[in-house]
């Protein structure tokens, strides 16, 4: 499978995505966004892996897996103000049924915590915390639309909001090749 993701939210207003799966479990790709101001693209690599897979009689799907990806924040001067940075490592548990899917993420956040200290602006420090949230998508095995929801409770909480749309091409898939209208 081939995957490009665009995506709006908050904090990182846009994102495109491109990711590479490979035979229906593992994906790898990179994730950027270029906002004025910025001297080049933030581009950070992402990737997830499904551990488990199982359709039961009834039609519904139950996945177990985990990802990585990095939170891309808007520009700011790195002379003049503190540069935020989190990446999530997360657990997945997903339910599917036909078009629609959904599901929770728990994990942790890599973060650098702002040191409190009115001399030290620039100052930080690197904190492991909880990180989680919920996600839907709604769409066919080539065509969707995503919302995602993620919480970082650390000493400067963050939240995560974004919809994206991915079109997905077939390509590397051990299953049956599905056409644009299979769920």
């Amino acid at each position: 499978m081939i995957a490009l993701t665009t995506g709006g939210g908050t904090p990182h207003i846009y994102r495109l995505d491109l990711r590479v799966g490979l035979f229906d479990h593992v994906s790898v790709g990179a994730t950027l966004h270029w906002l004025p101001g910025q001297r080049a693209p933030q581009v950070w690599p992402v990737g997830a892996i499904a551990f488990w897979r199982m359709r039961g009689a009834s039609g519904v799907g139950f996945e177990v897996g985990a990802h990585y990806r990095p939170v891309l924040y808007p520009p700011v001067d790195p002379q003049l103000e503190f540069v935020p940075r989190t990446h999530l490592g997360l657990g997945s548990v997903v339910v599917s049924s036909g078009l629609f899917s959904a599901g929770l993420d728990v994990g942790a956040a890599h973060t650098r915590a702002r040191v409190v200290d009115p001399a030290e602006t620039l100052a930080f420090r690197r904190r492991a915390v909880f990180g989680g949230g919920v996600f839907a998508r709604v769409g066919n095995r080539r065509v969707g639309l995503s919302a995602d929801a993620l919480a970082v409770l650390g000493p400067d909480p963050l939240l995560v909001f974004e919809l994206a749309v991915d079109l997905r091409f077939g390509v590397f898939e051990e299953r049956a090749r599905g056409g644009w209208r299979e769920p």
